[in-house]
């Protein structure tokens, strides 16, 4: 920045050609100064990685400085939620499946015990981040009796984020590659806008208000049924995207 300032330069579009960039920055000024997106060639390799069934799997967690159940320490992160899409073989009808603890019980058991039941033992796992990997080996530390089964999820998972970040680039990332911004950008007319739960911060505020009672079932009903749109557009979400990312190697 320091650079660029002495030199005068004051829009990314007269940023000169020799200035000494990461391959990822002068990625993403190519990118606004055209105007076009960017897809590598190696793309298609890398998509050809995965193997069906896909599952396409989100999870939500809070971190209470006060630890609320045995093995917990402060700020560990306790998985309330899952989301998964599956689709079984190219073309075929997407199907969602969910769990979202709704008392003040401890989740965990129920939540590995219903995601193991749920992505089987075959086929890629989906993700976007490493979040959902550390959350497992979490659950793996608390649960022994399930830490085989989780190294065994965890060996299929297949993270998106990175393949995006080295393979990927639009002018409306605006230089982030979160999912908020990457989504609206590669699939137009699908956004996080107008969620009344938005981010996991808002996820965590939510199921707060659910499982410490004083709402009537109505509030409920209504609380209960944004978490699970939240999540739910969350794995939808990578769905689209590998969408548009097997498309981008026929459009461009």
């Amino acid at each position: 920045m320091e650079e660029l300032e002495e030199l005068g330069v004051q829009s990314i579009h007269n940023v000169p050609d020799d200035l000494e960039l990461t391959e990822i920055q002068r990625r993403a000024g190519t990118c606004v100064q055209t105007g076009k997106p960017w897809f590598s060639p190696e793309l298609g390799e890398v998509l050809g990685g995965l193997t069906y069934p896909l599952n396409f799997a989100d999870f939500e967690a809070v971190n209470p400085a006060v630890p609320r159940f045995p093995g917990m320490r402060p700020y560990d992160q306790l998985p309330f939620q899952f989301s998964v899409h599956v689709l079984r073989e190219p073309g075929a009808t997407l199907e969602h499946h969910e769990f979202l603890a709704t008392d003040a019980n401890d989740p965990r058991r129920e939540f590995i015990s219903s995601l193991v039941a749920t992505l089987g033992k075959i086929g890629s796992i989906v993700v976007y981040s490493g979040f959902e990997s550390q959350r497992l080996s979490d659950l793996a530390a608390w649960l022994p009796e399930f830490s085989g089964r989780i190294k065994k999820i965890q060996r299929r998972l297949w993270d998106l984020l990175p393949i995006v970040r080295n393979h990927v680039y639009h002018p409306n990332f605006a230089g982030s590659y979160s999912i908020k911004n990457v989504l609206p950008a590669l699939v137009p007319g699908m956004t996080y806008e107008g969620m009344e739960v938005a981010d996991g911060t808002d996820a965590g505020l939510a199921w707060g208000s659910l499982i410490r009672g004083g709402l009537d079932q109505a509030e409920r009903d209504r609380v209960r049924k944004t978490l699970l749109e939240y999540c739910g557009q969350d794995t939808l979400a990578m769905v689209r995207l590998l969408d548009k990312l097997v498309l981008s190697q026929f459009e461009f």
